[in-house]
C-alpha cells in the first residue's frame, strides 16, 4: 500500500478587513480647512458667480462625502461578518448563508467575501464563484486583492497561465498594507517562475523574504514560490533547504509539490517525497502501515 501523501489548503489570502479603507480624520481637517479658505476668499471677492460655483461644489463634496462614510460602513459590516466566520464552522455557514441571497450577489464585495470563505474548504467552489466577478465593477484599491486571490485559486488548480496573466496586471507598491503587499508578491512570484520568467521571480522575492520576521503571516505561500523559484533556477539544494523548513513548519504544506491537482514538476514532486519521509511523524505513520499490511499477511 502507498503511503498517503500530505496534503495541502491554499494559503489564506488577506481579508476583506484589509481591503477596507479608513477614513483619515487628519485628511477630512485638511479638506475642512481648504474648503474655508476658498469661501473666505470667494466672500472677500464679491463675486456671486464665484459664489454660486463655490455653493455647487460644496453640495458635490458633501454628497461624495456622505457616499463614501456608508460605502465604508457597508464594507466595515463586510469586515465583521468575515471574523466572526472565523470561529467555526457553524458560524462560516452562517456567513456563507447570508452572503449567499439573490440580494447579496448584486453586491460585488458580497460575492468576493463569500469566495474568501469557500476557499477555506472548497477552492474549486471558490473559483468558480470568482470567476462571475467583474473586475472592473470591484472597488480600485480592491482590484489587485481579488486578481491575487484569483490567482492563487489559478494555482491551486495547476491553471498556471491563467495566474500569471493576472499576475501581470498587480502592482503590489499600491498594497495598502505590508500583509497585502506580501501576499501579492508570494503569488506574483510562483505564477511567473511555473510559467517560465524565474528571473523576474527572484528579483521580486528580493523585496519580500520569506525569512523576514515582518512576513510571518506570509512566510508559507512565499516559501512555495520560492521554492518553485530555485527549482526552476536549477538551485535545487535551495529548494530542498525551503521543504526541510516547510516541512518543520507543518508537514502537509509539502502536498504542494506531491499532489497531482497542482501539476507540480516530476522531479519537484519527488524532492518533496524525500523530504516528507524524513519527517518523523511521515515515518512513524510508514512505519506504522508497513507494520499493519505485514501483520495482514502474516494472518493470511
Amino acid at each position: 500500500m502507498a503511503e498517503k501523501s500530505p496534503t495541502t489548503k491554499p494559503p489564506t489570502p488577506p481579508d476583506i478587513a484589509s481591503m477596507v479603507p479608513g477614513l483619515k480624520y487628519q485628511n477630512l481637517a485638511y479638506l475642512g480647512v481648504a474648503l474655508a479658505l476658498l469661501w473666505a476668499l470667494v466672500v472677500a471677492s464679491g463675486s456671486r458667480a464665484a459664489m454660486g460655483v463655490m455653493a455647487v461644489l460644496t453640495v458635490a463634496l458633501i454628497a461624495g462625502g456622505v457616499w463614501v462614510w456608508r460605502w465604508i460602513q457597508k464594507q466595515q459590516r463586510l469586515a465583521n461578518l468575515v471574523t466572526a466566520a472565523q470561529g467555526s464552522p457553524e458560524e462560516r455557514k452562517k456567513a456563507l448563508a447570508q452572503l449567499s441571497t439573490a440580494e447579496a450577489d448584486k453586491d460585488v464585495m458580497n460575492v468576493i467575501v463569500r469566495a474568501q470563505l469557500e476557499a477555506q474548504e472548497d477552492p474549486d467552489k471558490a473559483l468558480a464563484t470568482l470567476e462571475t466577478v467583474d473586475i472592473d465593477k470591484v472597488p480600485a484599491m480592491a482590484q489587485d486583492d481579488v486578481r491575487a486571490m484569483k490567482a492563487q485559486m489559478y494555482l491551486m488548480n495547476g491553471r498556471v497561465k491563467d495566474a500569471a496573466e493576472l499576475a501581470d496586471k498587480m502592482k503590489p507598491v499600491n498594497a495598502q498594507q505590508a500583509e497585502q503587499r506580501a501576499m501579492m508578491v508570494a503569488t506574483m512570484a510562483e505564477a511567473w517562475a511555473r510559467s517560465g520568467r524565474e528571473k523576474d521571480a527572484a528579483d521580486l522575492l528580493l523585496t519580500c523574504s520569506p525569512d523576514d520576521a515582518a512576513n510571518e503571516k506570509v512566510k508559507v505561500p512565499l516559501l512555495f514560490a520560492r521554492i518553485y523559484t530555485n527549482h526552476a533556477q536549477r538551485k535545487n539544494e535551495l529548494a530542498r533547504k525551503d521543504m526541510l523548513a516547510l516541512s518543520k513548519e507543518n508537514v502537509n504544506y509539502l502536498g504542494r509539490f506531491m499532489e497531482k491537482r497542482f501539476r507540480p514538476p516530476q522531479d519537484l514532486q519527488k524532492m518533496a517525497q524525500e523530504v516528507a519521509m524524513r519527517n518523523p511523524e511521515v515515518k512513524k505513520m510508514a512505519q506504522q502501515m508497513a507494520r499493519s499490511q505485514s501483520q495482514r499477511g502474516y494472518r493470511r
